[in-house]
């Protein structure tokens, strides 16, 4: 077969199952793969297509094929001899894709990549010396890339093994790989790449499987990094009760219970099951005006747990015609909800909510009774697994110790502080105390008064309870401010959206924000500290960006430009494009129009420097030209598109993926320069010029034609070295990502096109800057990608 290594990896992807009826569980998670690759072609192939596809591209290996005792090694020669056919990307059906694989293809003929760690402990791996292990779940390759033939002679080889990974799955794989790089194929188009386990296997299959990714700061922080996420769902050697079932299947081995025994000497514990699953009444209190408690009763008809009621007290009288509140207990579908309109004699809100409280207790049917708020989010297990740890702990009562804070309006999520909060409650009715008269703040004498009459677990699990700040809470926003400042994780921007959107495939958190009212606006807010995306939209940005030959980098350049959470109006761009041979000035002149109605001001510069060098743009020989050439450009762009901005954000034209938070994050640095850390899309360090020196100067046997260029490493630490840390200073840095305070650039700052104490362009500039007392800084944590070219 002639191969095709040396083309780029074809835009396809390729996924398996036994028929076209996929599970339930995992059609979204096949969405998610054509969903964040629209550019991609999409191939879906059932086992007859796969006998097809053997039968008439491979009819010599058919007695290999229809030799396997098990059913998943048909699959594995099934998807290496399509990727050698075809190309493209291959991913199981239980690999959920996170973000565009663009950034993962680029420059690369094959990828494969490492399972966690951890995976090299277990026992059959252990066995067989095998302490790292590339896994087949995920497979991106060009067509005939020579690596298949050779995986295929090792394939037949071992056709007779009796355990399937040794057969078809990783550990043939694994044993085949070192074969082939150990052998010839280190470099060049017919390399395999090996990718770190963090890109696209970032949980161990325990994580999965003992229900630790149901917390929402271990998910964002395992897969902050990562371009897909795999769960071991294992549908080959798990049976259908130990997959999908939810983190209610077992109780996940992470929670922390605290429990507080306040009862009398002697008394008896409260039984929980031994009667079976009791009754639970959930108990609501509403105007039944807000549009909201749609999205409360319907988290009630998802529960999990079966023998429960929802109690509603309404104090308003219902509307003559089509009521929101009858109507919404109607779309629930429910049964089980009883709806008690309060006469009050009065006009509505005469009585406290505390005696609202009071009448729906006395109304539950229920052994146990639930708070169950009209305005928050439930997860759909959240009766199951708080019942489940009171009747563990011979409880009366359950509180959470933590639960998610979600502002819809300002993009913001947290992770509370912890204490007991009031509003998760599940208590035994006969143990429950009265509430007080009080129009809020109700609920907090009842839970202390429990603490000391009761036995009282506190469950850590917050996703269980998310409370939504959504303006027409009883509480001002000055106390949720507070909260915020507390909370124990804190996500915005974009990690934001992240952990909405897995919190998502078990809560309507999009229907929820459509539903929030849109704030008022005021004419005098009050100050108080703000989260990073809202400084990022007082401050003004100007993007500046120099090109050359950059046509097939500008639309992802642009594609990300529009994700960014900062507000277009309060964005300007500036090009300036020069001695480009690929129509790169055209290009862009022609978008001007529509960049100029989305963002605050658009300039495009042009000049020609005479600058094509011949071979790597790398080569020391050329690099004090190179970067004189490149200074230019910036300062002459600088010069010519710089106005009235609070910052200048100088981004590279060849990134592949940033956050889309990064001017928020860069500006709520506080530095007046500050980098982010560039890397390549496999993870390694790429900008070698944001650097820290490990003595007081440089090694002057590395000044080469007017400026240091040492070797990588040499007296020089960079941002990759610095794992964990939050800021580092540095002594040079690199304009893949560089911000500036616009007003050190009107001081007289600028990029020279000359040694300046032996650094040149973008380093000379943090020269430059320490000579104005100003010092650079980098962000080891926050991470963008660069094209690997």
């Amino acid at each position: 077969m002639q191969t095709e290594a040396n083309s780029p990896i074809p835009r396809l992807i390729h996924q398996t199952w036994k028929t076209r009826d996929v599970p339930p569980g995992l059609q979204a998670l096949q969405r998610s793969w054509t969903g964040r690759n629209p550019g991609f072609a999409y191939r879906f192939w059932t086992d007859d297509d796969i006998g097809r596809f053997m039968a008439e591209e491979h009819p010599a290996l058919l007695p290999v094929f229809h030799g396997y005792a098990d059913p998943i090694a048909r699959i594995d020669l099934a998807r290496y001899l399509i990727l050698r056919r075809f190309g493209g990307v291959y991913a199981d059906l239980d690999f959920e894709c996170l973000r565009p694989i663009d950034g993962l293809l680029e420059g690369r003929s094959f990828i494969v990549g490492l399972e966690p760690e951890e995976h090299g402990r277990l026992a059959k791996a252990a066995e067989r010396g095998l302490p790292r292990i590339l896994c087949p779940s995920f497979l991106a390759s060009v067509p005939g890339h020579p690596f298949w033939d050779h995986l295929l002679s090792r394939l037949v080889e071992a056709r007779h093994c009796g355990d399937v990974l040794d057969a078809t799955g990783p550990f043939l794989l694994t044993r085949a790989h070192a074969d082939y790089a150990g052998a010839r194929y280190e470099d060049g188009p017919a390399a395999v790449t090996v990718l770190p386990p963090e890109l696209l296997y970032p949980v161990t299959k325990d994580e999965c499987w003992s229900g630790r990714l149901f917390d929402p700061v271990f998910w964002e922080q395992a897969t902050r990094d990562a371009y897909a996420v795999h769960y071991w769902e294992g549908t080959w050697f798990r049976g259908a009760a130990e997959r999908g079932a939810g983190p209610a299947a077992e109780l996940p081995r992470q929670v922390a219970a605290v429990v507080t025994d306040g009862r009398p000497d002697g008394e008896r514990p409260a039984g929980g099951t031994a009667d079976g699953l009791p009754p639970i009444s959930c108990l609501m209190v509403t105007r039944g005006r807000s549009g909201l408690l749609t999205f409360a009763i319907e988290g009630f008809a998802r529960q999990t747990y079966p023998n429960r009621e929802l109690v509603i007290v309404c104090d308003s009288p219902a509307l003559p015609q089509d009521d929101p509140l009858e109507r919404a207990i109607r779309d629930a579908g429910c049964p089980n909800i009883r709806l008690i309109r309060v006469e009050t004699g009065s006009l509505p809100g005469s009585l406290t909510l505390g005696e609202l409280r009071n009448i729906a207790v006395d109304q539950a049917a229920g052994r146990y009774v639930c708070q169950w708020d009209d305005d928050d989010l439930y997860d759909p297990c959240r009766l199951e697994m708080q019942q489940r740890v009171l009747a563990a702990a011979g409880a009366q009562a359950c509180l959470l110790g933590r639960w998610m804070i979600w502002w819809p309006a300002e993009n913001r999520l947290a992770v509370s502080c912890e204490r007991d909060w009031e509003g998760s409650l599940l208590c035994e009715k006969a143990a429950m105390p009265r509430y007080p008269a009080l129009r809020h703040g109700e609920d907090t004498p009842v839970v202390e008064q429990l603490r000391r009459s009761a036995r009282v677990v506190r469950m850590d699990l917050p996703r269980l309870y998310t409370y939504v700040v959504h303006g027409g809470n009883t509480f001002a926003a000055s106390h949720f401010e507070a909260h915020w400042q507390a909370a124990t994780a804190r996500f915005d921007g974009g990690r934001c959206r992240a952990v909405l959107e897995e919190m998502g495939k078990r809560l309507p958190v999009e229907g929820y924000r459509r539903a929030v009212p849109a704030p008022a606006p005021s004419p005098a807010p009050a100050p108080s500290p703000a989260p990073a995306d809202a400084a990022a939209r007082q401050d003004s940005v100007l993007v500046l960006t120099p090109v050359k030959d950059a046509v097939a980098h500008l639309p992802r350049y642009l594609e990300l430009l529009g994700r960014l959470d900062h507000d277009p109006s309060r964005l300007s761009l500036g090009f300036l494009e020069g001695d480009s041979r690929d129509g790169t000035h055209d290009w862009l002149a022609a978008r001007l129009p529509e960049l100029r109605q989305r963002y605050r001001r658009v300039t495009l510069l042009r000049h020609d420097h005479g600058f094509r060098p011949e071979g790597p743009r790398w080569a020391p020989a050329i690099q004090r030209r190179r970067r004189e050439v490149l200074a230019r450009a910036r300062n002459r762009l600088l010069s010519g598109a710089l106005g009235d901005e609070d910052w200048v954000l100088w981004l590279d034209a060849d990134l592949v993926d940033y956050p889309p938070d990064l001017p928020a994050r860069l500006i709520a640095a506080g530095r007046d320069i500050v980098v982010p850390h560039c890397v390549l899309p496999d993870g390694r360090t790429f900008d070698l010029n944001s650097f820290r020196l490990e003595g007081e100067t440089e090694d002057p046997r590395h000044l080469a034609d007017g400026i240091f260029q040492p070797p990588r490493g040499a007296g020089r630490r960079y941002l990759g070295d610095f794992p964990g840390e939050e800021a580092v200073p540095l002594d040079g840095v690199g304009g893949t990502a560089l911000l500036v305070r616009a007003d050190l650039h009107r001081e007289g700052l600028c990029f020279p096109p000359y040694s300046h104490r032996g650094y040149i362009e973008t380093e000379g500039l943090a020269a430059m800057a320490r000579d104005m007392d100003v010092t650079a800084w980098g962000l080891p944590g926050l991470r963008i990608v660069h094209a690997d070219h």
